[in-house]
């Protein structure tokens, strides 16, 4: 069992809804980023571009209508410099498809979090992340629950 968690990857999930204004995630990341130094706290450029594509885009779920680039710079811009971005390559695609989960892009993820060696992944979605040997975080209610593998 996990004793401590020290490096944590952020979801894209978790920063778009951050950047729309769903509650728990603002309420948790704003904890995160009080405890913990850009240093220890990571994303990647996928997840920097998947959260421009979603920003971007009409959210039938959320009732959103598309920010506009203008309104996408500024979030994104509010919320990077508190992660250090880790870039995506080639070599990263190739490795996540030799992985067993179905979901080639969360496979990706968790390679992308195993670089800096990140023992948890702060996500919604925590059955993306069964498949791995890493400890999941989920936003519930502003608080932080902790699901250790």
């Amino acid at each position: 069992m996990k004793s401590k968690i020290t490096r944590i990857y952020v979801d894209t999930n978790v920063i778009v809804n951050y950047c729309t204004g769903q509650t728990a995630d603002v309420s948790a990341l704003k904890y995160i980023f009080s405890k913990r130094r850009k240093e220890v706290l990571f994303t990647s450029s996928l997840a920097v571009v998947q959260t421009i594509t979603q920003l971007q885009s009409n959210s039938k779920m959320y009732k959103r209508k598309a920010y506009s680039r203008e309104i996408t710079i500024q979030k994104l811009n509010e919320i990077l410099p508190k992660f250090t971005v880790l870039d995506l390559s080639i070599d990263d695609v190739k490795e996540g498809f030799n992985l067993r989960n179905n979901d080639v892009e969360d496979n990706v993820h968790y390679v992308l979090s195993q670089k800096m060696k990140c023992d948890a992944i702060f996500t919604n979605n925590k059955k993306d992340f069964v498949f791995f040997d890493v400890s999941v975080i989920i936003p519930d209610l502003g608080l932080l629950k902790i699901i250790v593998k």
